[in-house]
């Protein structure tokens, strides 16, 4: 069981059993940038040249996960698939039963039953007035734009919006794909509040503007003011004294304090007037003028955005595989969200939606499946503001549950709690490796640099221990940590620890094998350990990370 929804909480889970707990109609507005099945693991970052076979040096890539997004045939897409073939009153029914019949059994068809699983929950806990945009690229967005029509309806679609996210790539023997794609889906009444482009204003410069507009008008509007008829003297037209729009806010919020609350015509000319800022022209015709800076911002944004670029990302994610521009998302939520209303990321990744949500002062529902991903947004991205983080053990008794009830994942945030190390990508089959990291140079007595990890939540088992230990020299691994939930006290454990030996790294050693448990991660104690690599950059690891 999750908790059920909170408002500007972070949750650590599947997306999927996280939404079962939250209400119907519950989330004003869904950004969600899922997977692309784009045929790349984003948890092979970086080489690892030390593993010789075969007595000869090779590059093999260590296999660490953030996340992957390689969707293969399976089992579970078979199951999920039957289910949802079977379903006729799923929203997602036809699309699939399509999908098969086009793509047949492939991974394509895994992913888009992922997927299906996944939106109609959406579609579940999103208001009947709110919004949904979808973020995907070339590989599937002809597909989801399917899905997304059978799900939240055909007739909903507004937008199939086009980013350019880079100015140029280099695309052998094609053109280059520097464009994503936001599918964005709301029925009639939903919020919607019309975008500006901020760079490159309409008008530039100081400027006067007429204060009246074509065509007589009866009531205030069309009687004289200050002797000026806009009737007769204008020759058939009507006073139009700014009240809203750019400029109306301007004056409101730079020189005339309450001006947008000012009803009537005269009283507003009165004010402008009583700021000098009507001028009459040599022919007695009044005019407002109209300082540069409060120029009309620029055009409309329309559904081909290039003013944003993927380089204004924050600079300490800047090395996330799928980060995406605050300016980004701030831009959605200007548009869709209503006042007081929740804005839901179910694979908000390095935090991009929280943190646009929090510059705007507006709630946000994270979700993340990654622990490195919770980590990089609670410790550094927001860092210094509280966070309710969801899903993720507080104490040894947090841990013990989150072991009892969901192994894997308790595998993959324990390998997490140890700064440089991340999950294997396999956790069946592994062949007894969690987790793995590289340290940042090679010891001076051992001709790696590999360090692997290993994970049991249960009793201490002195054989597990005995076949990590062999794992450890089979993988010609320069060090190895086993976690357990409690601490090892066997002296006999200890002591196989200790056979090890010691790795030398400058003018310290180490040992090669340690024994670790939750239980000293809730004491602030981490194993002893040289420097190791950020596992998603292959740079230095920075400590703000864990």
């Amino acid at each position: 069981m999750s908790d059920p929804l909170q408002p500007n909480a972070l949750y650590y889970g599947d997306c999927l059993e996280v939404m079962q707990d939250f209400p119907d109609s519950c989330i004003d507005l869904i950004y969600l940038d899922p997977p692309f099945n784009s045929k790349s693991n984003y948890n092979c970052f970086f080489p690892n040249p030390d593993t010789p076979k075969n007595g000869e040096s090779e590059t093999h890539l260590a296999q660490i996960m953030a996340f992957h997004d390689t969707w293969n045939w399976d089992e579970l897409a078979y199951e999920r698939v039957k289910d949802l073939s079977n379903a006729a009153a799923h929203p997602a029914h036809k699309a699939i039963k399509a999908f098969r019949e086009v793509i047949w059994e492939t991974g394509a068809l895994a992913y888009l039953a992922y997927m299906a699983e996944r939106l109609a929950a959406m579609k579940r806990i999103l208001k009947p007035k709110g919004s949904i945009y979808l973020h995907c690229d070339s590989t599937m967005s002809h597909y989801l734009k399917f899905l997304m029509d059978d799900i939240f309806g055909a007739g909903n679609f507004q937008n199939d919006i086009t980013w350019k996210r880079t100015t140029s790539r280099g695309d052998g023997h094609r053109y280059g794909r520097i464009s994503d794609s936001i599918l964005y889906y709301a029925p009639n009444g939903a919020t919607w509040r019309n975008q500006y482009e901020k760079d490159g204003l309409v008008v530039n410069g100081d400027r006067e503007i007429p204060l009246t507009g074509a065509g007589t008008a009866k009531g205030e509007s069309g009687i004289p003011w200050k002797g000026y008829d806009p009737a007769t003297s204008g020759r058939g037209r009507h006073w139009a004294v700014p009240k809203t729009g750019t400029y109306a806010k301007w004056l409101d919020a730079n020189l005339i304090p309450g001006y947008l609350d000012i009803e009537g015509v005269r009283a507003r000319l009165d004010a402008l007037e009583e700021k000098g800022l009507i001028r009459f022209s040599k022919n007695g015709i009044p005019n407002l003028f109209r300082p540069a800076e409060a120029a009309n911002t620029g055009p409309k944004v329309n559904d081909i955005w290039t003013d944003i670029s993927l380089e204004d990302s924050n600079e300490f994610i800047k090395d996330y595989p799928t980060r995406k521009p605050v300016k980004l998302v701030e831009r959605i939520i200007q548009a869709s969200l209503p006042k007081d209303g929740i804005i839901f990321d179910p694979f908000c990744g390095c935090g991009t939606t929280i943190e646009a949500a929090h510059n705007l002062g507006c709630n946000w529902v994270g979700i993340d499946i990654s622990p490195y991903a919770i980590n990089l947004i609670e410790r550094h991205r927001m860092k210094g503001i509280s966070l309710e983080v969801k899903g993720v053990p507080k104490d040894l008794l947090g841990a013990k549950r989150l072991a009892s009830d969901n192994p894997f994942d308790f595998e993959k945030w324990a390998v997490c709690r140890i700064p440089g190390l991340a999950p294997n990508d396999k956790q069946v089959g592994d062949g007894g490796i969690d987790g793995r990291g590289i340290l940042l140079e090679r010891p001076g007595n051992y001709d790696s640099k590999l360090v692997l990890a290993q994970v049991k939540g249960g009793k201490h088992n002195a054989s597990a221990l005995r076949d990590f230990l062999g794992v450890i020299d089979s993988n010609r691994a320069a060090m190895g940590v086993y976690i357990t939930l409690s601490s090892i006290k066997s002296h006999n454990a200890h002591s196989a620890i200790g056979e090890k030996g010691k790795i030398r790294y400058g003018m310290s050693e180490f040992p090669r094998a340690q024994l670790w448990s939750i239980e000293n991660h809730f004491e602030n104690q981490l194993p002893i350990m040289p420097p190791l690599a950020d596992p998603y950059t292959g740079k230095e690891m920075l400590p703000w990370l864990f």
